[in-house]
């Protein structure tokens, strides 16, 4: 039985989690790990229970009911290593092996992290393996119903201990650079400890950054004086001199320094600051949202992922900030939101939870396959810098929180903190997660965009499905989002996607086939031939030669188109018949009479096909065709209204447009070198025609998205 103080109270029964009751028996047995393997007098244990206040008359007999409880929930294993839970005067004593307890964990890494300063490399992991323990603040969830135990401010001391140790080993190694932001962000949040805003003032001296080092001391003294009435201790002062002089003893020892410096190369001059009227505290709501590449994506070629990354950043930032926010930063594929502070609108909490809601279903609907994306909330105090022309700079321990709620998150969740969670009231539905924090699934009275006519594709889907017959369903007004919306939850069948294009009579028809065979451009007649034909799995083997002669027409423009939409026809029944499918068409109303005839004879097959043809059309359709699907008895039409302002289609349309017009979307970006794939391609969207140009416009290879 595992038992965790450091983060909310758990124990743990081979891996899985135990149930202990109410708050009181909690805080019983959070009390008693504290001073494990100690007696503690019932009075003690009866003042913990009710901090600040006379105990009820009734506190004992409550006392004795939760030990009772927990000796119950503690009973789950025995043997010699269990836990016992005894009576001893004055009180009670609860017997675990300390090897059971991360409290105690985290201790003896502690003092084996000290024993080794003398090794720096040894001590920085033993340390940093100490402080992993940690999964917040301890006894979290029993903090946050008000418990305030001296007890536990030893603890969180012990911690900032091991990180300040932490952090003197990491510095003596030379890695000065990787623990400036955990520095900022500790000093941020502990003012007055001196060690830290030594380690810090010495991080930034070793950075270069001579003046800001200065600063820490100066913010430092005149909190000390201003509030307490003292000067900084002598090694703070003393340090303070070093920098002011430049103290050689200040520098990384020769040997270090060139293990440090070797490969770095040389920088710009850093050019002047700009004034500004400096950083405040705020109140602000912060979201982080990180953005990577699915297990299914990570062999594909690295350029390709880099470039699909950038691309996925920029669309989410366009995002953020058409939902009423500001990014930060952005680091890598991970950025930084902030409502409220100097954007202050209003309810910045709930619109920050309603952003995150709608970019997580922007990429859940289908705008990207093989990416996916975590997003976490916040709301606290932050120190903001605002400069003219320059996004906002955060920091602080909000900003830490956040990055530790996000370490959580699964893919496609929004996670929000406790704080958030209040703020917000009953605006969003969700549930607690183990860790504190809250899961946001959605807006409470609130419905998405055409969830109606979504629901009747997905039920026509269903029904294909149940009774393998083929249907046909025309969307009519502007279905892109809509569309991705509908595949992106497809499940059960398997999903091919084509767009008509002027110029192109037949290259949706021919979209359809490589999204199926996975034809590429550069394969020759024999390749494709042979791909066309080992897809055809339902039909004899005379047949589907046959039918991939009369194919080959699709992927060889100077040769004879006759015949090929009837074998076009026949290839996706027998693709169905050993697989469901849903085949995708955008913008039928730009092809021609005998695409459409050929479409609208998909639905007509005598034969149990689990197919679903879904075509996108402009109403001008029905301008051409009066008759378009009607009389059929397996066939349907939708038409959808204009979307509202503020909703994920919108939202969706804005990040789309990023793609095409914005930082990737330069008319002068060269190509990036094309390289052979040895493995499924990462895309961005559903592999059509628009996603393709998209593609190529953000700089990515011919073919990247599967087209």
């Amino acid at each position: 039985m595992e038992f965790r103080l450091l983060g909310p109270l758990e124990v743990l029964n081979d891996g899985r989690p135990i149930s202990l009751g109410g708050i009181k028996q909690r805080a019983t047995l959070g009390f008693l790990l504290l001073k494990a393997n100690q007696v503690v007098p019932t009075s003690q244990l009866l003042s913990a229970l009710w901090p600040g206040e006379d105990p009820p008359t009734s506190a004992r007999k409550m006392l004795q009911n939760a030990v009772w409880s927990l000796r119950a929930a503690l009973s789950a294993t025995d043997g010699p290593g269990a836990p016992r839970l005894s009576t001893q005067a004055p009180g009670y004593v609860l017997q675990v092996d300390q090897a059971r307890v991360d409290l105690f964990r985290f201790h003896e890494l502690a003092e084996r992290g000290r024993a080794e300063q003398g090794r720096p490399e040894v001590a920085a992991k033993v340390l940093r393996e100490a402080l992993a323990t940690w999964r917040g603040a301890a006894l979290a969830d029993l903090v946050e119903s008000g418990i305030c135990w001296p007890e536990l401010t030893v603890v969180e001391n012990a911690r900032l201990d091991a990180m300040e140790d932490y952090f003197d080993a990491e510095l003596a190694c030379g890695r000065h650079q990787s623990v400036l932001g955990e520095l900022e962000a500790v000093v941020e949040a502990e003012r007055l400890r001196e060690r830290s805003c030594g380690q810090l003032m010495l991080a930034l001296y070793r950075c270069g950054r001579h003046a800001d080092a200065l600063a820490v001391y100066s913010r430092l003294r005149t909190s000390l004086v201003d509030d307490l009435g003292l000067e900084p201790g002598p090694a703070l002062q003393k340090l303070q001199h070093a920098i002011l002089t430049h103290d050689p003893s200040l520098a990384l020892p020769a040997e270090r320094e060139r293990a440090v410096v070797r490969h770095l190369r040389p920088v710009e001059p850093i050019p002047a600051p700009r004034t500004s009227p400096g950083a405040q505290r705020r109140r602000v709501t912060v979201a982080l949202v990180r953005v990577r590449p699915r297990r299914c994506a990570t062999d594909a070629d690295p350029a390709v992922v880099d470039h699909a990354l950038a691309a996925a950043t920029a669309m989410a930032r366009s995002g953020i900030e058409e939902l009423g926010g500001t990014v930060a930063t952005s680091i890598g594929s991970a950025s930084l939101a902030v409502f409220g502070g100097p954007y202050a609108q209003g309810d910045d909490e709930t619109r920050a939870v309603r952003a995150a809601l709608a970019l997580r279903d922007c990429f859940a609907d289908g705008m990207s396959r093989d990416l996916a994306v975590h997003i976490a909330v916040a709301t606290g105090e932050a120190l903001v810098l605002t400069e003219p022309d320059a996004p906002p700079t955060v920091n602080g321990a909000l900003v830490d929180h956040c990055h530790q709620v996000l370490s959580s998150v699964p893919e496609g969740a929004v996670w929000i903190c406790r704080r958030t969670r209040e703020l917000t009231g009953a605006a969003f539905h969700g549930t607690e997660t183990p860790d504190g924090a809250w899961e946001v699934t959605g807006c409470r009275g609130h419905a998405d965009e055409h969830d109606s006519e979504l629901a009747v594709v997905r039920g026509l889907l269903d029904r294909t499905l149940r009774r393998e017959t083929p249907h046909l369903v025309t969307v009519l007004g502007d279905p892109d989002g809509f569309l991705d919306r509908f595949t992106g939850g497809v499940d059960g069948a398997r999903v091919l996607d084509g767009r008509v294009v002027d110029g192109e009579p037949l290259g949706a028809v021919a979209d359809v086939l490589r999204g199926c065979c996975g034809v590429r451009p550069e394969d020759g007649p024999d390749t494709v031939r042979a791909r066309l034909s080992s897809a055809v799995c339902a039909a004899g083997r005379a047949e589907a030669d046959v039918l991939a002669t009369r194919l080959l027409p699709l992927f060889d423009r100077s040769a004879p188109d006759a015949g090929v939409l009837p074998a076009w026809r026949r290839f996706l029944e027998l693709v169905a018949r050993d697989q469901p499918l849903v085949v995708l068409l955008r913008d039928v109303h730009l092809a021609g009479e005998e695409v459409l005839d050929a479409v609208e004879c998909l639905a007509d097959s005598d034969h149990p096909v689990p197919l679903l043809v879904v075509v996108s059309a402009r109403p001008v359709l029905l301008d051409r065709r009066p008759s378009w699907g009607g009389g059929k008895p397996h066939a349907a039409s939708i038409t959808l209204d204009p979307p509202r302002d503020g909703t994920v289609d919108r939202v969706r349309r804005v990040m789309l447009s990023t793609a095409d017009h914005g930082p990737f979307g330069a008319a002068d970006t060269a190509p990036w070198p094309r390289r052979e794939r040895e493995s499924t391609p990462l895309t961005l969207w559903r592999p059509d025609r628009r996603a393709a140009h998209v593609m190529a416009l953000a700089g990515l290879p011919a073919g990247a998205n599967g087209a």
